[in-house]
């Protein structure tokens, strides 16, 4: 979202729009906030879960947040999902806006950051499911 915000800015749309924020604020990046797509830790980091890719599943920004660092299986157990509200029913095919991600990344892969470069190595894999 950041690179589709820099896309809006030099197109010359000079108004400031909440696309991207760093930390996915609900004030900085509310869309992000609910429903924006993140790599999260299976078996939470802080209780000793490895980087490696068979402990890291994409989530939904919100549920990884409230997920913490309770292990998977209990977050699901205890949680039940509510469907997203929308005139037509519920997504069927949200894909956290990972695709826009990809096609603005592989624009400016020069300004990548590392962390974004796994990203775009991860999703382009296609490895990561959740």
């Amino acid at each position: 979202m950041k690179y589709l915000e820099r896309q809006l800015k030099e197109s010359g749309i000079d108004q400031r729009v909440a696309y991207h924020h760093a930390h996915w604020t609900r004030d900085g990046a509310p869309l992000l906030d609910e429903l924006g797509a993140v790599i999260d830790h299976i078996e939470a980091h802080s209780k000793g879960g490895s980087n490696d890719q068979e402990n890291l599943a994409t989530a939904c920004n919100k549920c990884n947040a409230l997920k913490s660092a309770s292990a998977q299986e209990k977050f699901r157990s205890q949680r039940r999902s509510k469907p997203i509200k929308g005139k037509y029913g519920e997504p069927k095919t949200w894909d956290g806006l990972s695709n826009i991600f990809v096609m603005l990344a592989n624009r400016n892969l020069t300004t990548l950051t590392e962390s974004e470069k796994n990203w775009l190595r991860a999703l382009t894999a296609g490895e990561l499911s959740g």
